[in-house]
């Protein structure tokens, strides 16, 4: 019989292990710092739960069972749903706003030869009961210096730059769906093709076909005010601006950056969206946006922001700034008390691996560095 994990999951190994215990302990500090409490949801959620979040969910990623009573379950697919549905039932009575934290595993399924495990780990925060973004944004900010990264750029854009553009002028969802692909992939080719097929103003279709490529700083931000051709988007871009020049105060100018063909890869996010990426990562490193509705879906219509850290493309990055030093005590059974005695004070400087070697007379004493 082969001996194997399931496909898309895997193994992991003593060193990885402690790459990602170091790694969350980094970034839950500046979480701790941040006045964030850490909480636990279940693995299991009823698949309604996140049929209630989703306008249109997709459930074939889901990982599905049948329960006793015939009720379909889930393993969770991602955090802030469950952390929403946690708020609105046992801190129902908790006074907003709420300042949640947690760490945990996540599945869902992936297209094979991807490289992607259906299981992950996220490790995020979310406020709920709150206007303010700028906190949340400069914590993501500070947990990624603790990561002690070389180089990575928080970008940021909001869900609104097409979807309310969009909807002043294409009366049919689907194609607002299909310009929202299009501009999501950076399709530029396929892109004017589909809007061609519309009579628009020119200024209209510059601004969809200029918005997948506004990519930079905050003069970027002045173009994209150039090209909207409504006052919502124009308000949508001021806010941009207005938090791009307070983290500029703070020091955060070499970091930050936006993407304005950026969009939502989940459907609850409703405006601000950001996401971090690092040299050597497939994808972005850090997820996360202003979910305003979602809250409303269970039954406690409240405002809210957050975001996760995918800690597994993060662990191949990171580098053990020490390695550890462990103690090997060789030992006849004679000297066992000794032996034991002498490990219980060395494990107050590290760790200690005790080995009984009948071959020896005497307690032996040697160091081994580990990652």
């Amino acid at each position: 019989m082969e001996l194997r994990t399931p496909l898309g999951n895997r193994d992991i190994l003593a060193g990885d292990v402690q790459k990602r215990k170091e790694l969350t302990s980094r970034i839950q500090q500046v979480f701790d710092s941040f006045g964030f409490e850490e909480v636990q949801t279940p693995a299991l959620e009823y698949y309604q739960t996140y049929n209630q979040a989703f306008a249109n969910l997709q459930d074939r990623t889901m990982l599905k069972l049948i329960d006793e009573n015939q009720d379909i379950l889930s393993l969770r697919m991602d955090m802030t749903v469950p952390i929403a549905r946690l708020a609105a039932t046992s801190l129902q009575n908790a006074k907003p706003p709420l300042r949640l934290s947690y760490l945990s595993e996540v599945w869902k399924f992936r297209k094979a030869f991807t490289g992607r495990s259906a299981q992950s780990t996220d490790c995020g925060i979310e406020l709920i009961g709150s206007q303010e973004d700028t906190e949340v944004v400069v914590c993501a900010l500070e947990a990624l210096k603790a990561c002690g990264l070389k180089t990575y750029r928080l970008e940021f854009s909001d869900a609104r730059l097409l979807e309310n553009a969009a909807a002043k002028v294409f009366a049919n969802p689907e194609d607002i769906q299909i310009l929202a692909d299009l501009t999501d992939r950076k399709s530029m080719v396929e892109l004017g093709e589909f809007l061609d097929r519309f009579d628009l103003p020119e200024q209209v279709r510059e601004y969809f076909i200029q918005l997948p490529l506004l990519d930079g700083g905050l003069d970027m931000l002045k173009r994209a005010k150039e090209l909207a051709f409504d006052d919502d988007t124009i308000e949508v871009l001021n806010q941009l601006e207005q938090l791009g020049e307070f983290l500029i105060e703070l020091g955060y100018e070499e970091v930050i950056g936006f993407d304005l063909g950026k969009l939502p890869h989940l459907n609850y996010y409703s405006s601000l969206i950001f996401e971090a990426y690092v040299p050597g990562a497939s994808g972005p490193v850090l997820s996360g946006g202003r979910y305003d509705n979602l809250m409303a879906c269970f039954g406690k219509d409240l405002p809210a922001v957050g975001f996760a850290f995918k800690i597994e493309p993060l662990a191949d990055l990171y580098e053990v700034e020490e390695e550890r030093v462990l103690t090997i005590i060789r030992y006849p059974s004679t000297l066992a008390l000794s032996a034991f005695e002498l490990a219980k004070a060395r494990r107050l400087e590290g760790p200690v691996r005790l080995v009984c070697d009948e071959s020896l007379d005497q307690l032996v004493l040697e160091e081994e560095k580990r990652p």
